[in-house]
């Protein structure tokens, strides 16, 4: 069979990390991994060195299509109207596809999460009302696609959708590792907006420090200000590359994570899979990688810093943590997920119904 997938953009050096471009990239790997099909990918940037499937590069002579929203939303769906994908039997969508009407192949549409959340924490009036405008485009893309899924049930309960699937994790990339030999804390996220790592600094620095004086906090974040930059306890890294970042979640002693809304949350799984003990405020994405707290502590942010600072402090509690987070890792493998999307393509492809509507995940107990 040959599978499709589409995503705008794909994993850059300079861009930041993770996001829906590092699951499509991931999962085309993944696919043509552990199946036996051929795999291309369609996007308007070029594919990262480590790719492992085909790649074609859409409109390389019209960069503004990416580079400035308003044509990446309203002009590349339709100019995907003009793409030939008939050389494939299935055509895996994520984003920007609400007015490609002109389908000659079966579609697959993932919603990685919800502009309608998106807005609702949002920290910008434009970025509210952008996804405010995003919000019923996205409902006329699931139901243009021949099988609509959802990473996670809050967005399916939204858009009506019935089938879930989940990210995944590469095993080889993100394992158990020796940790640092003080007490560290790790952040991936934005300094600003929902990922609120100016929240987590200032937690780190008031009500952390006091409790761990040897402490440290280690940030991922594309922005940052001044003041965290000068902290002589916090270090940033701006664009690691995966190998760096997967050192990080091993080293950390807690993966802290304040962001207010997670379609999904990769980072946790990442956190787990690396045997890092996660704290994380409350969200969808939380509530469902995480089991309502069963497999990481789900905080409010008064209790955020006793929080942390109680497992820097608590050999025992980051342990058991660590535990359950491993166990709970396992289930999100891209092998997993690979095979999952692999039978969804071919019951698509050859017009028979979707798999039942649970996601591919144990039962919390197990």
């Amino acid at each position: 069979m040959n599978i499709a997938l589409f995503h705008t953009t794909l994993p850059e050096p300079d861009r930041k990390v993770g996001g829906v471009e590092a699951v499509v990239h991931r999962l085309a790997s993944a696919l043509a991994t552990h199946t036996a099909h051929n795999v291309t990918v369609f996007s308007l940037t070029p594919a990262p060195t480590d790719a492992l499937y085909e790649h074609t590069h859409l409109f390389p002579s019209l960069p503004a299509l990416h580079e400035q929203s308003v044509l990446r939303w309203g002009v590349l769906p339709l100019l995907l109207n003009a793409v030939s994908f008939r050389d494939h039997d299935v055509l895996h969508l994520h984003g920007d596809d609400w007015f490609f009407v002109r389908r000659g192949l079966p579609t697959v549409r993932t919603m990685h999460g919800s502009a309608l959340e998106e807005a609702r924490t949002a920290s910008s009036w434009k970025r509210r009302w952008a996804q405010r405008l995003i919000y019923p485009l996205e409902h006329i893309a699931t139901r243009l696609a021949t099988l609509p899924l959802s990473i996670g049930p809050h967005t399916a309960s939204l858009y009506g959708i019935d089938q879930l699937v989940n990210n995944g994790v590469d095993p080889e990339r993100f394992y158990p590792g020796p940790k640092a030999s003080a007490p560290r804390l790790l952040f991936v996220g934005t300094w600003a907006g929902r990922k609120r790592g100016a929240f987590l600094f200032n937690t780190f620095v008031e009500r952390v420090l006091p409790a761990v004086p040897d402490a440290t906090l280690q940030m991922v974040s594309d922005t940052v200000s001044d003041a965290c930059r000068r902290h002589p306890q916090v270090e940033v890294f701006a664009h690691p590359s995966d190998e760096t970042l997967a050192r990080l979640y091993r080293e950390a002693w807690v993966f802290a994570s304040p962001s207010v809304y997670e379609g999904f949350g990769l980072p946790y799984v990442e956190a787990m899979a690396s045997g890092t003990a996660v704290v994380c405020s409350p969200n969808g994405g939380a509530e469902y990688v995480l089991d309502d707290g069963t497999y990481g502590a789900i905080v409010e942010d008064a209790e955020f810093g006793a929080i942390l600072a109680h497992l820097l402090t608590s050999t025992d509690a980051r342990r058991s943590w660590e535990e359950k987070g491993r166990q709970r890792a396992e289930a999100f493998t891209w092998a997993t997920i690979a095979r999952t999307h692999e039978t969804l393509y071919e019951r698509v492809a050859s017009g028979r119904a979707a798999l039942s509507s649970s996601p591919s995940l144990p039962p919390a107990s197990a």
